[in-house]
C-alpha cells in the first residue's frame, strides 16, 4: 500500500524532498543539553520564564532550579546569557546531556 502525502506535508531541502517525520527523527537522535540556573536571583524569574526556562521544585530529587533544554549549537549562547544577564558573579553552570527518551521524565 502506498501512502501519498499532500504537498504541504513535504519539506524541500535543495533538490531533495524530505518527509517531516525524518526531520523529527533526526532531532530525536540529537543529544540535547540541560542547563540549570541554580540559585538564580528571585527578581529575575520573569526573565528566565520569558526565555523558556521551567521551574523544578525539587520534589523529584533534583535541585530546586530553573532549567532549559538546548540543542548543541545553542549551548554556548545560553551559557553567555546566564553569565551576563542572570548571575552577577562567576558561577559554574550545571550542564548535563539529555537524550530524547529522558527529556520529559524525572530520570534526568
Amino acid at each position: 500500500m502506498t501512502v501519498r502525502l499532500p504537498s504541504p506535508f513535504w519539506a524541500t531541502q535543495g533538490s531533495r524532498r524530505t518527509v517531516p517525520l525524518s526531520l523529527l527523527l533526526k532531532r530525536a537522535r540529537t543529544v540535547w543539553t540541560r542547563l540549570s540556573a541554580e540559585y538564580a536571583p528571585f527578581e529575575l524569574k520573569g526573565t528566565l520564564k520569558a526565555r523558556g526556562y521551567r521551574w523544578n521544585d525539587g520534589s523529584d530529587g533534583r535541585p530546586k532550579a530553573w532549567f532549559i533544554d538546548r540543542p548543541p549549537e545553542e549551548v554556548e549562547e545560553e551559557v553567555r546569557f546566564l553569565s551576563s544577564d542572570i548571575y552577577p558573579r562567576d558561577v559554574d553552570i550545571p550542564v548535563r546531556p539529555v537524550e530524547a527518551g529522558n527529556r520529559f521524565t524525572s530520570r534526568v
